[in-house]
């Protein structure tokens, strides 16, 4: 189901041109924020989480192959990438997207309970226990960035992922984690529902045993999620904002902070 990357244009071998296909019309609409783009129907997110298993299912260290040396994304630096820190250096170097970030996380302190504030800002000072987690999981090769809007549906069935510069080797838990909460505003199912689905997946793949403990990719998948997303789900909360699931962002909200404080219970 799953075609690689298309770049736009690249060179073969002998340096001619090969030109890739116009993606532009197949590509799911991007939600630009406040119910920006349609949410998707069930049929098309069991599509998208079957390209995603298939992703996860590549033969990504071929036999004899001694760990292909990849441009590998760090997962420590992946999972502060929109951090409160993160976001002060970015406003430091007159990037617009620190203030927004940053405005995120007032509105997660000010909605947010105080053992959720504490967990989101140790782990973004120091993510070392969630990384020490992460490595006693099974690890395969991720997209890193997979948003809705980097999947392309083909009228011929193949699905099509775009924009690989985040490519990360790790546990599903990572991709997995971003991917719910970086599609919340077009996710029909909620988020217990879409991970027993790519379970499914995955073992329609043929690589069940990438899920390892099932338990705690979910409970790290969780973590992840608000450690990476919880700016957004501060300003949908103060906003008032539905989800396509017909809950409300600030129950949204809630849920994702007692989970990640329960999980964290758990794993960490």
């Amino acid at each position: 189901p799953l075609a690689g990357a298309h770049l736009g244009a690249a060179e073969d071998g002998a340096g001619a041109a090969i030109l890739m296909p116009d993606l532009s019309t197949s590509l799911i609409p991007w939600d630009h924020g406040g119910g920006g783009a349609p949410s998707v129907t069930v049929e098309t997110l069991d599509r998208v989480l079957e390209a995603i298993a298939s992703i996860h299912a590549l033969p990504w260290d071929p036999p004899g192959a001694d760990g292909l040396d990849w441009p590998w994304c760090p997962v420590r630096e992946r999972i502060q990438l929109l951090s409160r820190p993160s976001a002060e250096r970015y406003r430091a170097e007159g990037l617009w997207v620190g203030d927004r970030f940053l405005a995120g996380w007032d509105a997660f302190d000010r909605l947010a309970p105080p053992p959720a504030r504490a967990l989101v800002a140790g782990l973004a000072a120091d993510p070392a226990p969630l990384l020490a987690a992460l490595d006693r999981l099974p690890a395969t090769g991720l997209h890193g960035d997979l948003k809705l809007a980097n999947l392309a549906l083909l009228p011929n069935g193949t699905t099509t992922a775009i924009d690989w510069q985040m490519i990360a080797r790790a546990p599903v838990a990572l991709e997995l984690g971003w991917f719910l909460v970086a599609n919340v505003a077009q996710c029909s199912l909620p988020p217990d529902a879409l991970l027993e689905r790519y379970q499914t997946a995955l073992r329609a793949a043929g690589r069940p045993e990438l899920a390892g403990d099932w338990g705690t990719q979910r409970d790290l998948a969780v973590i992840i999620g608000l450690l990476l997303r919880g700016w957004r789900k501060g300003l949908d909360a103060e906003a008032g904002a539905v989800l396509p699931t017909g809950a409300s962002a600030e129950g949204d909200l809630a849920w994702w902070t007692w989970e990640a404080l329960e999980a964290a219970a758990r794993r960490l």
